[in-house]
């Protein structure tokens, strides 16, 4: 009884609303069957350095220096069970005030790792440690030591603990008024069934104490998933590729998720049973489809709070790709708006658009051309029968009205269906374009229909055209997984490569006969070029990225290797005066697919291939076609030097710089 008086007398001193000396969780331990299997699961798939042993035989795996999971070495009912260890910077003081709130804590002692701490048990039945570290602990002598670069998180953020539904109310008040933890968050799916509430734990690591909720009796599956610990990691997606690389056995195409929080999120179980959850804690809003207008233009607009897409229904083009930001340099629409205004293109009159858009076979594409289009059935000028039948450049799909066929959403994410008829060469086109929850990428699916009962040679391109201030001659810079190439005729005494020539990417020849970098933007004033690319056939996805120096932007695609043997680099600066060009231009288109040249359909079935690669495709009567590519946009840094590599794995983009 004398050694408990001071303690007595010095709570009675203390605040009742004092906060606890608190830091967060210092560990979590978990009672495992098989040491072995559990120590390859913490060190080999999740990375964490096993970083000491305790005297009572129980390993620690180091998070972060303040941070571990404990794994007790045992079986059966000799091994100890769940707990939660909670660091405290005066082991004595926090037991003084939780004496004084009450609550009946042991004085602290040295406990098998040499740390300074006492035991509690909640009302749910968890055991709390508090832990107080000393240069002479086993944790304190570790510092800055066993921490592994390849684990997958340095921050356990939280855990659950178990509670039954008919012990909640004082359960919550010893965390809530006896430790001073803070309600964040309750989920309740239904009114009445409320499943979780989140509990901030006092000190500065933001960490977390979940109460799990049931009700009835409890499987062992059950307790694995209620009783888990949660790491905090800055992308998921990079931790869900470091899981897969180390082994984790998930099924084929599991994927991250938003979860009901709004954040992404995704599991594994140890060998035991127990749930290990990795959250990435940025919160995203669900992906929107509004009907809106863009540079008067009837538009479809996706957003889901990190970009912003505008389709257009003249044509259907992507006419604006771009990161919501506050920054000008990283909010600028790379994508093409001409100088002039365009209007709807299916609403071309000639007595009224000629003389702003000219005469020839190019008009009715100029006037309402906007960012990427789809060039279809053919690629390039029509022909001059087709002409006098009313073509015009770049074929049909570019210049009809698409319709909306219907909007879905799905867990969050956003997909527009439309589609247009082209009556005069005979085909249906349809899109699905998806902007994914909390990802800066657009999926676009793409179907073509033959409505004839024949087969018939196709150009099939996509053209990705992309205009000032993202383009700027000398400065906006091409990555394209591409091989060898060849530079077409251009207008003659204005092109900057030299007709003709071969290119060996990124190396190509100047007007001159000079060397010549492909992938930068040509210089040369009141110029242009097209070159096509074949690109690299031992790929199975293919890429190209775009990126200015002076913005944070980049845009790039992936698109697959199976339907896209060409793209092609078509440059105009200020060459072009017909109308409505008016030596005005300055774009950078790149196009790719089934084509190496915009020559047209005729042309290129009698071009046959190029490099021993076909310069066109067939479709069969009646066949419908699929492809696809998706659109990534990113941030990048000041003095970034370019792409190595762009790629999906998962459906999540991993960019590779130079």
């Amino acid at each position: 009884m004398f050694r408990l008086l001071p303690v007595l007398f010095l709570c009675a001193a203390a605040a009742p609303g004092q906060p606890l000396p608190l830091e967060g969780i210092a560990h979590i331990g978990f009672g495992v069957r098989d040491p072995a299997k559990s120590d390859a699961y913490y060190t080999g798939i999740l990375g964490l350095a096993r970083a000491f042993e305790s005297k009572d035989g129980a390993a620690f795996y180091k998070v972060s220096d303040d941070q571990f999971i404990e794994i007790a070495r045992g079986s059966g009912s000799e091994m100890p069970g769940f707990h939660v260890a909670l660091q405290t910077t005066d082991a004595a003081a926090a037991c003084r005030m939780l004496r004084a709130r009450g609550l009946s804590a042991p004085l602290p002692a040295k406990d098998a790792t040499g740390a300074l701490a006492f035991t509690v048990v909640a009302p749910e039945g968890t055991r709390l440690e508090f832990v107080q570290y000393s240069p002479g602990s086993l944790a304190g002598s570790t510092r800055s030591k066993s921490l592994s670069r390849a684990r997958i998180s340095d921050h356990l953020q939280h855990t659950g603990v178990i509670v039954s539904r008919d012990r909640l109310d004082e359960t919550l008040r010893f965390y809530r008024d006896t430790l001073g933890c803070r309600e964040m968050w309750r989920y309740e799916p239904k009114p009445g069934d409320l499943r979780l509430i989140k509990l901030s734990v006092p000190g500065g690591r933001r960490d977390i104490i979940e109460l799990m909720i049931h009700s009835g009796p409890l499987t062992p599956a059950r307790i694995g998933s209620m009783r888990h610990v949660n790491f905090e990691v800055p992308d998921i997606h990079a931790a869900h590729r470091l899981v897969l690389a180390h082994g984790a056995p998930l099924p084929n195409g599991f994927r991250p998720r938003i979860n009901a929080e709004d954040i992404w999120s995704f599991n594994l179980l140890d060998p035991d049973g127990s749930r290990t959850e990795v959250q990435d804690l940025t919160r995203h809003p669900m992906a929107a489809l509004t009907e809106e207008t863009f540079h008067g233009r009837r538009a479809w607009v996706l957003s889901n709070g990190l970009i912003r897409v505008s389709v257009l229904a003249g044509g259907g083009h992507l006419a604006e790709l771009r990161l919501i930001s506050d920054d000008p340099k990283k909010n600028i629409n790379p994508m093409r708006v001409p100088h002039y205004p365009t209007i709807e293109p299916y609403q071309y009159d000639s007595a009224r658009d000629d003389a702003v858009y000219g005469d020839g076979t190019h008009r009715w594409l100029s006037s309402g051309y906007m960012g990427h289009l789809l060039c279809f059935p053919f690629y390039g000028p029509p022909s001059e029968e087709e002409a006098r039948a009313g073509l015009g450049n770049h074929g049909e799909a570019a210049v009809v009205e698409w319709k909306k066929i219907r909007s879905e959403s799905d867990s969050g994410d956003v997909t527009l269906w439309y589609g247009a008829d082209l009556p005069k060469t005979q085909y249906r086109v349809e899109r699905a374009v998806t902007l994914p929850r909390g990802m800066r990428v657009v999926r676009v699916r793409e179907w073509v229909e033959n409505l004839a009962p024949f087969d018939r040679p196709i150009n099939w391109m996509q053209h990705a055209t992309f205009g000032n201030p993202f383009v700027e001659p000398g400065k906006t810079a091409l990555d394209v997984s591409a091989t060898r190439g060849l530079v077409g005729g251009g207008r003659p005494g204005a092109s900057s490569l030299q007709a003709g020539s071969a290119v060996d990417w990124p190396r190509g020849i100047g007007p001159g006969g000079e060397p010549a970098d492909l992938r930068l933007f040509r210089p040369q004033p009141k110029s242009g070029t097209y070159y096509a690319l074949r690109l690299d056939p031992s790929r199975q996805q293919q890429f190209f990225t775009l990126y200015h120096p002076d913005y944070r932007l980049l845009i790039g695609y992936v698109l697959p290797a199976a339907d896209n043997p060409w793209i092609a680099d078509w440059q105009e600066n200020r060459s072009n005066t017909i109308l409505p060009w008016n030596g005005q231009a300055v774009a950078r288109g790149i196009e790719f697919g089934s084509t190496p040249f915009a020559e047209g359909l005729r042309k290129s079935v009698e071009r046959g291939s190029l490099f021993d690669t076909p310069a066109y495709r067939w479709i069969g009567a009646r066949q419908r076609l699929e492809t696809e590519f998706t659109v990534v946009l990113s941030e990048i840094q000041e003095g970034f030097k370019g792409v190595k590599d762009l790629r999906l794995e998962h459906g999540a983009p991993i960019l590779t710089s130079r």
